[in-house]
């Protein structure tokens, strides 16, 4: 799942020194960072459940649970399996490091430490599970374009079926692997002028926010502010669009929605993974509708 990416990675610092909290609030703040700390194992796994951290520095000596154990509950749940996990240790015995390992920790620094040594380990650490992340929200995409195929190609599927029975779960998962508030797709149906909407089941507050029905189709994938009705005080939305081409012809507009502020500029690879799955979502409607044409023709 993607990160909301108006939201900043998180370090949490599981260790009861002050200067070791400190070092590493600095660190956060180098790199862009929310920062959290914990003073023992139980409040560690706390806040993991409250917050997946990114990065997690671990202390090996904890009054209540090991970092061993603190560090395997982490990694051994499927939600925070990709969080990275490195030993901050004054133990330097090969035993003891083979047991960090062992408890499927990433890496590990050893104390007394330079913030040089301990913000570059961080930094490379964010690295790969940024990359984690990214694998993993595209895997989650191809699984569902296969799903979507699959059930295409059962017998008798026409596009009003798809719209009408597998569009909104289809939607649902969208959001879940992209962390959104809602999604939309606005589809303009062959031989009609009118737009169709369709939208996810969830949303804050219930139900899609107004602005929705007022919106059209966009050619140009883009991430902006989405529009303010008059007299609407709800907090502030971020839509991020990709259009659904079928060949050469537009047929829809495929939204995320997001409460909260424009994620800062630059390169987005939720955009990129949302117009790759705009993109499969294009040939399979417009396949849909050829096979309607062929069997309107063949009826006729």
């Amino acid at each position: 799942m993607f990160r909301s990416p108006a939201s900043a990675p998180l370090l949490l610092l599981v260790d009861d020194d002050p200067y070791q909290a400190e070092v590493a609030s600095y660190i956060a703040y180098e790199l862009g960072c929310d920062f959290e700390s914990a003073l023992s194992g139980t409040e560690a796994l706390e806040k993991v459940d409250a917050r997946r951290p990114d990065v997690v520095l671990l202390d090996v000596r904890m009054p209540d649970l090991s970092g061993y154990e603190v560090c395997r509950r982490i990694k051994t749940v499927g939600a925070t399996a990709g969080t990275q996990v490195i030993f901050v240790t004054a133990r330097t015995e090969e035993e003891d490091l083979l047991q960090g390992f062992e408890a499927l920790a990433n890496d590990y620094v050893t104390k007394p430490f330079s913030a040089r040594e301990l913000k570059a380990r961080v930094k490379n650490a964010l690295r790969i599970k940024e990359l984690l992340d990214a694998l993993t929200a595209r895997t989650q995409i191809l699984e569902l374009q296969q799903e979507i195929s699959a059930k295409v190609e059962e017998d008798g599927v026409t596009a009003e079926d798809f719209r009408a029975r597998l569009l909104v779960p289809i939607l649902d998962r969208i959001s879940s692997v992209f962390g959104a508030d809602g999604v939309t797709l606005h589809l303009r149906r062959t031989g009609h002028v009118e737009l169709v909407a369709a939208a996810s089941s969830a949303w804050p507050g219930g139900s899609a926010p107004e602005f929705v029905a007022a919106l059209g189709l966009e050619e140009d994938p883009r991430t902006g502010r989405a529009p303010r009705l008059p007299g609407d005080a709800t907090p502030d939305w971020t839509i991020t669009a990709a259009p659904v081409f079928g060949g050469k012809e537009l047929l829809g507009t495929l939204r995320l929605y997001r409460r909260g502020p424009l994620p800062p500029p630059g390169e987005s690879p939720e955009l990129e993974h949302l117009m790759a799955f705009a993109a499969h979502l294009g040939r399979t409607l417009h396949r849909l509708n050829l096979v309607d044409e062929l069997r309107a023709k063949a009826g006729s």
